[in-house]
């Protein structure tokens, strides 16, 4: 029995430490979201390589949208579709597929640049 009882507890124990926590969602972002220089070298296009490029990559993009660069990024955005599915608005498809959403302080990040023109 006892063999059957410390099985039990490591099924248990075992099960217990897959739980994920987001540090962001517990905690708060670490600082204040800096929304007042924004460009697309420096926030921006970390953002498209961690979570877009993967699919929508230079070669082969999915549904034919690439955002492996400043002029496709922009390109996209401009066709009115890019701000509504990273932001998971309704009657967009959200993005990325499969993945997380962006965090607040992303997509503040995001909308600032574009209410900037977008730049560089």
């Amino acid at each position: 029995m006892t063999k059957v009882s410390f099985w039990l507890l490591g099924l248990v124990l075992g099960l217990s430490s897959c739980y994920y926590d987001n540090r962001e969602d517990l905690y708060g972002s670490a600082g204040p979201c800096d929304t007042t220089a924004v460009s697309y070298t420096t926030h921006i296009k970390p953002l498209m390589d961690q979570q877009c490029v993967g699919c929508h990559g230079a070669t082969a993009p999915s549904a034919g949208i690439s955002l492996h660069d400043w002029a496709s990024v922009k390109a996209s955005v401009q066709g009115g579709r890019f701000v509504g599915s990273v932001d998971w608005q309704t009657g967009y498809s959200p993005m990325p597929k499969g993945g997380s959403k962006w965090t607040p302080c992303q997509i503040s990040q995001l909308n600032a640049w574009v209410n900037k023109g977008m730049p560089q």
